[in-house]
């Protein structure tokens, strides 16, 4: 299959926000995440946004605020010397709590070592290890999930009581796919993007009124997926021209797109919180997609006039307790063509400090 790279943002949101185009990711982690809402389309994609819209309401978002400020500072106790898997903990708690499964608590340490091949296997695509080894350890983790993790009944508000309540659109595997989804959405991405922020601001530091900022900029330079694949329905023109034929695919590079010059400025390689952009277009860029399939945790992230994202609670915490780079112990990337990291480890004020 022949791709059509799409690099300027224009081009690229052009296509996202096009119902022209079809979604065409994740065909080969589909056994993990295949039928979910991440790669449905058209009618049936919009009925089933509208039936997980409920798990993004402010009240959803403001109860998923309370579960990180409760469980933050066990997680750094636990977990406080390397960024990765302390990411992945607090965020853990959040889609636990999405999701239907209680509070962890003791179930942390072994949730946490189901995660790592699962969140392997739903990102198979960019794997630098052999894919069908990744997809067979992500497909044991998930068993494992389902065994091991069952969701709590009646737990208002959550997933699980969503997919219980209308057989008619999850039946048990569909469930199952569409749980994995939204653990590994909710701890992957968010666990890198803390990551990255913890990174760049240890080589340029911001005062704390410029963390909104600085948050949005880290978005843009470090998009959670290499691609976004689609295929044209129709022939397509362009506004710029190009012509893409009924049938042909194009991968819409968000690297590029969100170091577009046109749009974010000639320094657009560049860490520079608050920078101005062009019109129409947002601070983080096409990190979270646009148009039918923009991110429906979007507002977890970037938050609302209400709740200003978790993420703010978490950067101002680790900020509390010193955070920087452990200059003994280097970061280690993950075997992807993802940029994001197996280990981070770090240095913080000392462990009797960290629950002050």
């Amino acid at each position: 299959m022949t791709l059509a790279r799409i690099t300027s943002y224009a081009e690229a949101d052009e296509i996202l926000t096009s119902r022209r185009f079809a979604q065409e990711s994740k065909h080969e982690s589909a056994p993990l995440v295949g039928g979910t809402v991440l790669v449905m389309d058209g009618p049936a994609h919009l009925r089933r946004r509208r039936l997980l819209a409920p798990l993004m309401s402010r009240t959803a978002l403001a109860g998923y605020d309370d579960v990180v400020a409760r469980t933050l500072d066990e997680c750094i106790r636990a977990q406080g010397d390397d960024l990765v898997p302390l990411g992945r903990s607090v965020f853990l708690q959040l889609a636990a709590s999405m999701i239907g499964l209680g509070d962890l608590g003791a179930r942390t340490p072994r949730l946490l070592a189901l995660l790592g091949p699962l969140l392997e296997a739903v990102t198979v695509e960019w794997s630098t290890r052999d894919h069908a080894v990744v997809l067979a350890e992500g497909l044991a983790a998930r068993d494992a999930l389902v065994t091991q993790f069952p969701a709590l009944p009646g737990s208002a508000g959550t997933l699980a009581t969503l997919m219980a309540g209308r057989p008619d659109e999850w039946d048990d595997e569909a469930a199952v796919r569409e749980v994995v989804l939204f653990l590994a959405a909710s701890t992957l991405n968010n666990a890198a993007l803390l990551v990255h922020v913890v990174d760049e601001l240890s080589r340029r530091p911001v005062p704390d009124d410029v963390l909104p900022a600085a948050l949005a900029e880290t978005l843009r330079l470090y998009p959670p997926t290499v691609a976004l694949l689609r295929r044209a329905l129709t022939d397509v023109t362009l506004r710029d021209g190009r012509l893409v034929r009924a049938g042909e695919h194009v991968a819409v590079d968000l690297h590029a797109a969100n170091r577009d010059p046109a749009v974010f400025g000639a320094d657009a390689e560049e860490f520079r919180p608050g920078r101005a952009v062009a019109e129409r277009a947002r601070p983080w860029g096409l990190t979270f997609g646009s148009g039918p399939h923009l991110c429906l945790g979007r507002a977890v992230v970037t938050g609302t006039a209400v709740t200003p994202g978790v993420h703010l609670r978490i950067l101002a915490r680790l900020r509390e307790l010193g955070v920087r780079p452990d200059p003994d112990r280097p970061p280690v990337f993950a075997p992807t063509a993802q940029r994001r990291h197996d280990s981070y480890p770090v240095l913080l004020a000392s462990s009797e400090n960290r629950g002050a």
